[in-house]
């Protein structure tokens, strides 16, 4: 007779005990199947949503500077070999290898401006990619539309008079404050033209206060502002937002460098470490928790199978009395377990990424189902081996050293 066909035979004959297995195993593999889903997945979206809040690659023209010190006299630095950004280096970096993980690229041209007889930073953006990276400002009013339509900044808009507020009204020290209150967001535009450079532009929104450089800025179109302060076709500064998901953004900047050799290109390493901060946070969180249910479902195989070994002491007993060796008993009963194990891994497989696809709504805003990741059933089914077959060592050694005439008591 197989050993095997005794095992089979034991696993009909005990069907219970083994369903109860089965889902014991089922439960705590499909756990950290769901766990490990459900991590990925959100992984995927905070990264995606880290990457796409602010710019986390920063490129600049490149220049040398030289610091002179004379008797003691330290003379202002001089820049020389300057090189200059133009609008043809946008195309240049969407040609890049990586070109599909850049999410936003945002042109400026800045420069100093007369508006209504005071001095502003003027910048030409492109105001459809610049709203990507800049997702939190709040606009009063609406968008530029035309050429002739810019968008101001609060404190700008304060200092120019093209704004009414309730905080400054009661609290006229305020605009000397570095602090802005909630009543600073309910102002009212109260003017809508503005002369900038002595050519007169309509006023399409403010900027609610964001406590950053542009909330004293005035933005409008890339090109018309190129031609306004007279820098036809250059660019000061463009930034990249990049989705880095499967590659470091240190790939990224080699590549936009290879192609802007004129160019410093740098990662913003404070977005790309709270990135990566967040994304292992999550990750040691499902390790721990997957590994605290698998080891709860490795007790519970492990005291199922030592009462299933002082339940068949007649029978272990009776298969030694017959000739059955040791090894032969460690056997049938790692059949036992692997049968088990194995089918336990699969519907845990299964019932882990039902979970997860039935728990992802109320853990991500996109919703995106989990990826089907064939790696995945082969870890399941392996780590419910691994958990079966080591739970029940002690056991099965237990089983293997009973006595023949143990069964004696039995007959």
């Amino acid at each position: 007779m197989r050993i095997s066909t005794i095992a089979l035979a034991n696993l009909k004959r005990r069907k219970g005990k083994a369903l109860f297995l089965t889902v014991g195993i089922a439960i705590g593999i499909g756990t950290v199947v769901a766990m490990l889903s459900l991590g990925a997945s959100i992984q995927q979206e905070v990264g995606a949503q880290l990457d796409r809040f602010g710019a986390n690659i920063l490129i600049v023209p490149q220049s040398n500077s030289l610091a002179l010190d004379y008797g003691g006299v330290s003379v202002p630095g001089v820049a020389f070999d300057v090189h200059q950004l133009e609008n043809g280096d946008i195309q240049r970096i969407r040609e890049i290898p990586y070109h599909d993980r850049l999410a936003v690229i945002a042109p400026k041209v800045l420069s100093a401006a007369d508006v209504e007889g005071q001095q502003a930073v003027l910048a030409g953006v492109d105001f459809k990619q610049e709203l990507k990276l800049r997702r939190w400002w709040t606009i009063k009013g609406r968008t530029p539309e035309s050429e002739d339509e810019v968008l101001i900044g609060y404190e700008a808009a304060r200092a120019l008079s093209l704004i009414s507020s309730p905080a400054a009204a009661a609290l006229p020290h305020a605009e000397h404050s570095g602090h802005h209150s909630n009543a600073d967001a309910q102002f009212t535009i109260t003017r809508d033209q503005v002369h900038i450079n002595g050519l007169n532009h309509h006023v399409a929104g403010v900027i609610a206060p964001t406590g950053g450089p542009e909330d004293r800025m005035v933005f409008g179109s890339l090109g018309h502002i190129q031609k306004l302060v007279n820098k036809p076709g250059q660019l000061n500064v463009i930034e990249v937002s990049a989705l880095c998901k499967g590659c470091p953004v240190e790939d990224i900047v080699n590549q936009i460098s290879g192609k802007l050799p004129h160019a410093k290109v740098s990662a913003v390493q404070q977005a790309v470490k709270a990135r990566t901060e967040m994304v292992d946070r999550i990750t040691r969180f499902s390790a721990v928790v997957g590994a605290v249910v698998l080891v709860i479902g490795a007790l519970m195989i492990f005291t199922t199978m030592m009462g299933s070994v002082v339940e068949r002491t007649k029978e272990i007993g009776v298969l030694r009395a017959i000739g059955f060796r040791r090894t032969h008993i460690m056997k049938g009963l790692f059949i036992e377990v692997a049968i088990v194990s194995v089918l336990g891994g699969w519907l845990g497989w299964i019932s882990g990424l039902l979970a997860s696809w039935l728990a992802l709504p109320y853990f991500s805003e996109t919703s995106t189902p989990p990826d089907f990741h064939p790696a995945l059933l082969l870890f399941a089914i392996c780590a419910a081996l691994l958990i079966g077959i080591l739970s029940s060592i002690y056991p099965a050694l237990r089983a293997s050293k009973l006595d023949p005439s143990e069964a004696v008591r039995y007959i």
